[in-house]
């Protein structure tokens, strides 16, 4: 079992991000940050936006919505595969 439990002496933060270097943040890791509290917004204003433009009807905002999340995720792995090979 882990023994990497929060501790007066490292915040759940702390651990997060400063993982395995133990220095500042990296540029990974604020970019990581700064997609996950834009996306989900904005993919939530497209699907939307894509019902109130005309594309689609009512009920199909939450596939949109869905596919929109599922597309990314899949978009970021494959970057992040090409990226650290």
């Amino acid at each position: 079992m882990s023994k990497d439990v929060p501790t007066r002496e490292r915040s759940v933060r702390e651990r997060g991000t400063f993982a395995n270097h133990g220095d500042d943040p990296t540029l990974a890791s604020y970019l990581s940050s700064l997609f996950l509290l834009l996306s989900v917004p904005s993919f939530v204003l497209l699907a939307y936006g894509g019902h109130w433009y005309g594309l689609y009807e009512y009920d199909t905002i939450l596939l949109v919505f869905g596919g929109l999340l599922v597309g990314s995720i899949a978009l970021t792995f494959t970057i992040m595969h090409v990226v650290t090979r």
